[in-house]
């Protein structure tokens, strides 16, 4: 017999018979109750395989801070449970819809659906954004990956890539990196154009980026400042139409909420 730590233990072999596997039980010196070693071989495979398992499901995870790019590291923390919001307010009404939407996800992993969340600044999106993110993150099972990226700091790692060469977030890694997610926010879609243009037109660059990720990824939170028409007039009408498909019944219209930053 073989122990846990690779060491041979000398064992007798029993006159009682396996019941399961119809062998010889043995015991050793140490061990004086027979057992039988196809059962206990057996045992240990099972519990290597539910450590792998756990395991595996724990790196799954934590993929949603070890790939994710927040505007501030205090948006891991946004629940439901701490975004608060009056009975009968609209922003109660669109934590409702959020929160029926995570279900969506966190049932169906294979549901294609896109969801846009649009309004002015400061009324709620990306707390619910990255609520809906950390209950399916937390509650999927298997784990869906689960990748929450704020716009501007993607653009601003992949530039910053240009010029050093040890910056994991070039475009291939972006792009094969959200592609890849099971469930993937893009936040505040918008501002990396509006900073880059007087005209507030995304430029190619960062349009050929999006079009291929919204080429291969079909379950996208989006939450942006910008209203459906201005989302048409800042993007490529291909690009626009990736974003909106499948969030027919799942478009969110924030505009009116008390800004809750102050």
């Amino acid at each position: 017999m073989q122990g846990l730590e690779g060491i041979k233990v000398p064992v007798h072999t029993s006159n009682q018979v396996c019941s399961i596997h119809g062998i010889h039980m043995v015991y050793s010196d140490r061990f004086p109750t027979p057992f039988c070693e196809k059962c206990q071989q057996e045992e240990l495979a099972k519990t290597k395989k539910q450590f792998d398992r756990a395991n595996t499901e724990k790196i799954a995870r934590n993929d949603l801070k070890r790939l994710s790019l927040v505007d501030n590291h205090s948006e891991y923390k946004h629940t439901f449970d701490n975004f608060e919001a009056q009975d009968g307010t609209k922003e109660w009404q669109m934590k409702g819809a959020a929160r029926q939407l995570a279900g969506k996800y966190y049932q169906e992993p294979h549901l294609n659906m896109n969801v846009i969340m649009y309004g002015t600044p400061g009324e709620g999106k990306t707390h619910l954004a990255m609520a809906m993110l950390n209950a399916v993150n937390q509650y999927s099972t298997p784990p869906q990956k689960c990748i929450f990226i704020n716009i501007t700091s993607l653009f601003l790692a992949i530039r910053n890539s240009f010029d050093n060469p040890m910056e994991k977030w070039t475009e291939k890694y972006a792009v094969r990196t959200l592609s890849n997610a099971d469930l993937l926010v893009i936040d505040d879609l918008g501002s990396e154009s509006a900073m880059n243009t007087s005209k507030g037109e995304a430029s190619q660059f960062v349009q050929r980026i999006l079009y291929q990720v919204t080429n291969k990824q079909h379950r996208i939170i989006v939450t942006t400042n910008l209203t459906m028409d201005e989302l048409r007039q800042t993007y490529n009408p291909k690009l626009v139409s990736r974003l909106l498909a499948g969030s027919k019944g799942s478009q969110l219209d924030f505009s009116g909420i008390k800004d809750k930053r102050y």
